[in-house]
């Protein structure tokens, strides 16, 4: 059952596998006393398995339902690349925290977040996003493909953050976080892909 279950740590933040919790049971059968070691599972039914999963890395446990269908406490979501700044890979990464504990409209709200961050870093006038997102696009700062991506992502953060307006959906969630992450990868992480290559081979 465990081969197919890993995750990013919601302990110690980082990748790993899970294995089941070994635990130390005492107890009495037929009037004598045993005790021994055994995995943690709790079979519910024929098709639910809960067991206690542990971190091969710091050793910490979570709960987990059969393959990984429910683990708790919330696993992280794959973290962000290192290339986008700071202060906007912060955004995006409570993007995605939103994301994986169900908090769809806050992560709507915070992928639309990243990417106006990314343009206030770019140098757009002031303004909202609209006028930021075409400044940038009006200097070839980005493409109008990626504005298109763009307007989506503030399309619905700005649904998510009003009353009245559309619900945002664990599907929309997902687009949107992976509409502002590409958008961000497109402005920061494939330039600096590029320009380490130029730099390690000696090229202007």
């Amino acid at each position: 059952m465990t081969d197919w279950v890993s995750i990013y740590c919601p302990h110690c933040h980082r990748h790993t596998s899970l294995e089941p919790a070994p635990v130390k049971y005492e107890g009495y059968y037929y009037g004598s006393h045993y005790d021994g070691i055994t995995g943690a599972f709790w079979k519910k039914n024929d098709n639910n398995t809960w067991w206690i999963g542990v971190c091969n890395n710091c050793k910490r446990p979570v709960l987990v339902l059969n393959k990984g269908q429910i683990i708790y406490p919330n696993p992280l979501p794959s973290p962000s690349d290192e290339r986008i700044p700071e202060h906007i890979r912060s955004d995006l990464n409570e993007a995605k925290i939103c994301l994986s504990s169900k908090a769809y409209r806050a992560s709507a709200v915070m992928s639309r977040r990243a990417m106006q961050s990314a343009c206030i870093d770019k140098g757009a006038a002031k303004g909202n996003l609209v006028n930021q997102l075409h400044d940038l696009a009006s200097n070839q700062i980005i493409t109008k493909n990626l504005k298109e991506w763009a307007d989506v992502v503030r399309w619905v953060g700005n649904d998510a953050a009003h009353p009245g307006k559309d619900g945002v959906t664990e599907k929309d969630a997902e687009d949107m976080v992976n509409l502002a992450e590409q958008f961000l990868h497109v402005i920061y992480v494939t330039p600096a892909i590029a320009k380490e290559h130029r730099t390690k081979r000696g090229k202007p």
